[in-house]
């Protein structure tokens, strides 16, 4: 996380083309694909040759055969230029219920400060559709290590099946930005506060401060894997501490959507440890606990949503609930 908040900065001026919009692009008449192209802005900027920039002006070239050879792309003519190539853990408290909130707060203030420097930098970057010149340099990087620059207009089937990855500058060509992607859940990570019960070893329940934080990964856009810590405190009739922590892992699916709002809901389990103090001295358990609730999701913008749960907790032979909300980085 340290290295990560003195390494933020905005996004790269760069942008991808997936591999997929590649192959799409491929198929239409040269002339018109560059109307609406799919891009993803780079973080760090993909290390490639600079291209000759175009213009409004530039002349439209079709070029008739582009042949794909094993050591890279060859165009007829003047064709491109080729060149060779080749979290944090669980923290468990080791002492009484007053230094696992001591560490815990810790953790979560290290935890929301990595969340706001992850989604400024995820804010800064765009994805989406852009308008570009037909003649507009693409950086071609192949499987096998080899690199071309193409315009646009030139690539074919089989130069985007050779293609690993394709690389577009906006300093160089015309660049216009149209609409930007809607939510889409690949890593994430997740910072969410609020409150939740927690019931005494003298047998109360209250509520308290919760906190969870989240990372995984998402094979789909609805459905995800994440790890989950989550921590709740609050102070009992001996004015002690009693602290919860669980070290969850946790199934979410959010199949529902209406425009911006996404619905869903989370299942998940893992150990539980439970410290109170009490005038008896520290009262100490341990245990497997189980999690399921709702989720929504308000997307913000491609990467980023406001995210609320409402979820049950069975630990510790007790039921306890979870109301929190946050941050969502994708």
């Amino acid at each position: 996380m340290a290295a990560l908040t003195l390494g933020a900065g905005c996004a790269a001026n760069s942008y991808v083309i997936p591999n997929g919009e590649l192959q799409r692009l491929s198929q239409l008449p040269p002339e018109v694909r560059s109307q609406s192209v799919l891009v993803s802005q780079e973080i760090s900027a993909t290390d490639v040759e600079a291209a000759d920039p175009v213009n409004g002006d530039t002349t439209i070239i079709i070029v008739p055969q582009v042949n794909v050879y094993s050591g890279g792309v060859r165009g007829s003519g003047g064709g491109p230029r080729v060149h060779g190539g080749g979290g944090l853990g669980g923290v468990k408290p080791s002492g009484g219920g007053s230094d696992g909130k001591a560490a815990a707060i810790v953790v979560v203030a290290l935890a929301i400060t990595a969340v706001v420097v992850v989604a400024a930098i995820e804010g800064s970057r765009f994805d989406g559709h852009v308008r570009l010149h037909p003649m507009h340099p693409v950086h071609l990087i192949g499987k096998d290590g080899s690199s071309a620059i193409m315009p646009l207009a030139w690539i074919d089937p089989q130069a985007a099946a050779w293609t690993e990855t394709a690389i577009v500058k906006p300093y160089e060509g015309p660049w216009q930005q149209l609409d930007r992607s809607p939510l889409r859940r690949r890593g994430t990570y997740g910072v969410y506060g609020g409150y939740g019960t927690s019931t005494s070893t003298y047998g109360d329940t209250s509520f308290g401060p919760s906190f969870a934080i989240q990372g995984g990964y998402f094979p789909t856009n609805e459905i995800g894997i994440l790890a989950t810590m989550e921590f709740a405190w609050r102070n009992n009739r001996d004015n002690g501490t009693l602290f919860d922590s669980r070290y969850m892992l946790e199934l979410q699916a959010l199949p529902l959507k209406l425009g911006i709002l996404h619905a869903g809901g989370y299942a998940g389990l893992g150990p539980a440890y439970r410290h109170e103090d009490t005038d008896r001295g520290t009262v100490s358990d341990s245990g497997m606990a189980y999690i399921a609730g709702g989720m929504l999701q308000l997307e913000l913008h491609t990467r980023i949503a406001l995210t609320g749960r409402l979820g049950y907790v069975n630990a510790h032979g007790e039921r306890a609930t979870d109301m929190l909300f946050g941050l969502s980085v994708y």
